[in-house]
């Protein structure tokens, strides 16, 4: 395989999407200008492959992309995750028991034997919990199923368990599992809705770093060019050549950043590509 002079990968949302969660006709058209001009350009992102292709469908995508946080990295002309790191059953276990005992309400990320993916989850205990998953099955999500129990989800590959809650429960209970496990945690709030937070488990080595550095490696690229705009990005931007903030992003990023572009909704990712090849 040649060896790619740079790679350039974007978050999604609130980065390359626009603050209502859509890619702009503008950022498609530069993009994929660039690609077809030779741009080695993907993203990393904490939705799955099913969450994010409808949102990205307009874009010529011929990378790997790397998807719930850096769990899988999934080569979209192959059609299948060239990379997985998955929960391992007895951190399965007691993540569930510990929210379960809180009257937390975990949704459970899974692949079976055959890579379908499922979400389970068993009841909608409060306000943001139910407008995630009822948007997601008003979009025909065939992922979620809503189960007695999670006996079907301990016989499958676990990607992530998550909560969706207030600030004060969820933290509480990211404190109680930190100190039983070493796992990967991600908490932060919600990008689109105020007051929705979410706290996200995942197996060791299972964040963007992981992916983006497993892609990087796999396709033999020298020099590394991210972009992003919330926490979960601050991994990968620690070991990223280049990294570019957006100006609607978290103060700890910018921090890091090598420099902060525009706002998510002036197609600001799209517009610095476009300005930088063509110095």
């Amino acid at each position: 395989m040649r060896r790619l002079k740079e790679l350039y990968i974007s978050d999604l949302d609130g980065t390359l999407l626009n603050s209502s969660g859509r890619l702009s006709e503008k950022s498609a058209v530069i993009v994929n200008s660039l690609i077809n001009n030779g741009l080695n350009f993907t993203i990393a992102t904490a939705r799955s492959f099913d969450s994010a292709s409808p949102l990205i469908e307009k874009l010529n995508l011929k990378l790997p992309m790397v998807l719930y946080n850096g769990v899988l990295v999934y080569d979209p002309i192959s059609k299948v995750n060239i990379h997985s790191n998955f929960v391992e059953a007895d951190h399965k276990e007691v993540i569930l028991n510990c929210l379960l005992k809180k009257g937390i309400e975990p949704i459970v990320f899974t692949l079976d034997a055959a890579n379908h993916p499922s979400a389970y989850y068993r009841k909608l205990n409060n306000p943001n919990m139910a407008t995630y998953i009822n948007t997601r099955l008003s979009q025909k999500d065939r992922r979620f199923q809503q189960v007695e129990n999670f006996f079907k989800a301990r016989t499958e590959n676990v990607i992530t368990i998550i909560s969706i809650g207030d600030e004060k429960t969820l933290l509480a209970a990211k404190k109680s599992i930190e100190a039983l496990l070493e796992i990967q945690i991600h908490f932060a709030e919600d990008v689109y809705y105020k007051n929705a937070f979410w706290l996200e488990f995942t197996a060791p080595k299972s964040s963007k770093k992981d992916g983006v550095s497993f892609l990087k490696n796999h396709l033999s690229a020298e020099k590394l060019i991210c972009f992003g705009d919330n926490l979960n990005d601050i991994s990968m931007f620690k070991i990223a050549d280049e990294k570019f903030a957006t100006a609607n992003a978290r103060n700890e990023l910018k921090s890091i950043a090598t420099d902060s572009i525009g706002h998510c909704d002036d197609h600001a990712v799209a517009r610095y590509l476009q300005q930088r090849l063509k110095a």
